[in-house]
């Protein structure tokens, strides 16, 4: 079924636990993904155009000959334009649209369609009273220590994905622990808002908004953000450093990428994954906001850039943030599966050390007490070769196939104890805990 035209939430849980909203996260602006040093040594400058010599020419005729070639192109409906760091380049005004008519562009036109579900959302948060591992997302960019405000303030970006029921889609960082969240029209007028959850895995959040006739955003239909053009155009609309309902443009650049979140207040690091790479300007503030294509229907969420590059900005894909979305609206949260092991890669020297036939699998370093793994009896130093009969060429695989699960479901794993002994132990999927 088509998301364009209406979006179906699972029922309200009324008894679900909702996401704790106590203290304020560590980001409530933007979320900059640091880069590894081994990526940062790829970046390259641009080095400037070369200035070229040129013969001399009677400036009576260079200003005819000019104006003549600017009554061709604008006649054609071109624009010509400087390419920006950011990447809004040339911009073609459309079939129907000139220059002196733009609004009939489908650029202008998609962002008429998207802008009036598109939030600016401001957030205040208290004094925190003690970290919690779900309270914030990235670290705040120059903030000493990445310690949280008190009593600070936000800004960020959303945009209505239900308008019967109120919910509007943003970041994670940008409301996870607020006490206050005010939403504000692109018309002005100021709704309040309640966080109904969050997912710091995903960096998805959902909130609930006071007004219920607020217009929907059209989502792009579409099921892997391979079946997107790379090249197309695309817009984003957002609130960067308070600059209320801005736009800007530029083009989709990859998708399928993966973005390092490092180890962050005792919390493990992670990876945002699957993510769709733009360079269409993204600015602290766009965190949460659409990014759309020329139809005006959202294909992503900007959610994080790269600080010391020059269009480098990051989309969560809007099929995956739905998928998320609807677990919290369900729950108040997202079910993440977990069995409790850390599975280490098999080297030559390890392979050799424990007398393995080869490298294939995940070496058990750690079991967390009172995980499932730990109750089914897996123990340290066993080797894991498949799960749920999938053989596991490394660790990788493993985590896979754990992540394929739902919680709740029963998967078998084959392990190797002491290099020689074959044993098959089932195991339940729990619910990853949050501390």
């Amino acid at each position: 079924m088509s998301q364009n035209s209406s979006f179906n939430p699972p029922p309200f849980d009324a008894d679900a636990t909702p996401a704790e909203p106590n203290s304020a996260p560590e980001v409530v602006e933007a979320a900059v993904v640091p880069i590894a040093p081994e990526l940062a040594a790829h970046v390259e400058t641009v080095a400037p155009e070369p200035a070229r010599a040129r013969s001399a020419t009677n400036p009576l005729m260079a200003m005819l000959v000019g104006a003549l070639l600017s009554c061709a192109m604008i006649g054609g409906g071109i624009v010509i334009g400087r390419q920006s760091a950011g990447g809004a380049g040339v911009l073609p005004i459309g079939g129907a649209g000139t220059v002196n008519n733009p609004e009939e562009g489908p650029l202008v036109s998609a962002v008429k369609q998207l802008g009036p579900s598109v939030m600016n959302v401001d957030t205040t948060f208290g004094a925190p009273e003690k970290k919690k591992k779900d309270d914030t997302f990235l670290p705040t960019p120059g903030a000493q220590n990445n310690a949280p405000p008190e009593g600070g303030q936000g800004k960020g970006t959303g945009f209505i994905i239900d308008s019967k029921n109120g919910y509007m889609l943003t970041n994670a960082h940008v409301v996870a622990g607020a006490q206050k969240v005010q939403v504000t029209t692109p018309d002005n007028r100021k709704i309040n808002g309640k966080v109904r959850g969050y997912d710091r895995e995903s960096d998805i959040a959902v909130v609930i908004v006071d007004d219920k006739t607020l217009p929907q955003a059209k989502l792009a239909d579409f099921k892997d953000p391979k079946e997107l053009d790379i090249g197309q155009w695309t817009i984003a609309i957002g609130n960067p450093f308070g600059q209320e309902n801005t736009v800007t443009v530029g083009v989709l650049s990859a998708v399928g990428r993966t973005l390092p979140v490092p180890p962050n207040s005792g919390r493990d690091a992670f990876d945002l994954e699957d993510m769709m790479q733009t360079d269409t300007p993204i600015n602290p503030g766009n965190s949460g906001g659409p990014l759309c294509n020329a139809r005006g229907e959202v294909i992503g969420i900007n959610t994080a850039i790269i600080p010391f590059g020059q269009g480098l900005g990051f989309s969560i894909p809007i099929t995956k943030a739905m998928n998320v979305a609807a677990q919290i609206i369900k729950n108040g949260k997202v079910l993440h599966p977990w069995v409790g092991v850390a599975v280490k890669p098999i080297y030559p020297d390890l392979k050799g050390d424990l007398g393995l036939p080869d490298t294939d699998g995940g070496f058990v370093g750690n079991i967390e007490p009172n995980s499932p793994a730990q109750k089914a009896g897996i123990k340290e130093n066993d080797v894991i070769r498949s799960v749920n009969g999938v053989k596991a060429k490394t660790n990788k695989d493993v985590v896979a196939e754990i992540k394929k699960g739902k919680v709740g479901d029963k998967m078998k794993f084959e392990i190797l104890r002491n290099a020689k002994d074959k044993k098959t132990i089932e195991v339940t999927v729990g619910d990853e805990p949050r501390q």
